[in-house]
């Protein structure tokens, strides 16, 4: 049945949200599997939720920290050594820059809400129990390794890296920092860029339509364009931030950037401050125009993360899975082994009885 614009509009939203809730009732044949399949719709679920919050938490967090006016004392707009105001106050370029502190609040929220979201929606298993992303076994992506093997194994496994491994300012990096700095990209890649390649083939955007045979895929047609809207979000947003990321590393402070140096009375000042003299300090933060470019730069690296997790929320709100009407009761196994004659022949066994 179809509907036209205007009047009926509201019909089809209301036929829509009620198909939507309706419940798909399981073979008794199939139970097994469709607790399963239902159980990892709600793992990604929860595991999306939760890498939702780390985002949104961070967030405000970094918002606090950047505006004195909310009342925060914090070094991004005061200088750590002297409690010299910066005018304006410093602001992270990326949220892997606002988050790299273990110790402080950002770190601790990232680290959390980012590690359980990314272990939740790998151990779900999503990629072989739903039948929305699912595109069989047999489509190889290369080296005989399949398309849904990827997904499995590539962009939960990345967020698990960008969270776990910190990164640090780059004025601030040794040597060894940049091995940190360097696996910290590599997870992120894993993550964004992974994440979109496996989505592009599962619906077919783009290019991507003709890698595997269109019958593979066994999404909804109506809702489709939802997932490929946050796709084309991901890529869009993603290839911003890394065009700004080049433009600021490339710029120095006599240009209107960030200045970081060595500060020569680090160790004899009279306030008491935690300083690691050795490596060099905020000294001036980059001008009002500097500090758009790092906005938009902090921005577009929110939205890259907050459509690769609106993603997995649409695969969940689209999915089957979720509306599975599991039974009320569960089998009473005694009963099931008693009927079977498996208790009377265990308890006529004289090997069977416990020592």
């Amino acid at each position: 049945q179809t509907f036209t614009t205007g009047t009926t509009t509201p019909k089809l939203i209301e036929v829509w949200q009620q198909k939507a809730m309706q419940h798909i009732p399981v073979p008794q044949d199939r139970i097994e599997e469709a607790i399963a399949r239902k159980r990892a719709s709600t793992m990604l679920m929860l595991g999306s939720v939760s890498g939702l919050s780390g985002f949104i938490f961070v967030f405000a967090i970094g918002v606090l920290k950047a505006f004195p006016e909310f009342g925060m004392h914090d070094h991004y707009c005061y200088r750590v050594y002297d409690d010299h105001r910066l005018k304006p106050c410093y602001f992270p370029a990326t949220v892997s820059e606002l988050v790299c502190r273990p110790e402080e609040p950002t770190g601790k929220v990232f680290f959390f809400f980012e590690f359980v979201g990314a272990v939740l929606i790998f151990i779900s298993f999503y990629p072989t129990s739903l039948r929305n992303v699912y595109i069989g076994d047999d489509n190889v992506a290369c080296c005989g390794i399949s398309w849904v093997s990827l997904r499995q194994y590539v962009p939960a496994p990345g967020m698990m890296m960008l969270s776990a491994i910190p990164t640090v300012p780059a004025a601030q990096a040794d040597a060894l920092d940049y091995f940190c700095i360097a696996l910290h990209l590599f997870g992120a890649l894993l993550m964004f860029v992974g994440y979109f390649i496996v989505e592009a083939v599962a619906i077919g955007w783009g290019p991507f339509k003709n890698v595997i045979p269109e019958e593979k895929r066994q999404y909804d047609p109506r809702h489709v364009w939802i997932r490929k809207t946050l796709l084309t979000g991901i890529i869009v947003s993603y290839i911003v931030f890394c065009v700004l990321q080049v433009v600021l590393s490339v710029g120095t402070a006599d240009e209107g950037f960030d200045r970081w140096e060595l500060w020569a009375n680090c160790s004899s000042l009279k306030k008491p401050v935690s300083v690691d003299c050795t490596l060099p300090q905020l000294v001036e933060a980059a001008g009002w125009t500097m500090k758009l470019f790092k906005l938009a730069s902090f921005g577009s690296e929110v939205l890259c993360g907050l459509c690769v997790i609106g993603s997995h929320l649409a695969i969940w709100h689209y999915c089957e899975e979720r509306r599975y009407d599991l039974p009320e009761q569960l089998k009473d196994m005694t009963i099931e082994a008693s009927n079977d004659g498996l208790l009377l022949a265990d308890s006529a066994d004289p090997s069977a009885e416990k020592q």
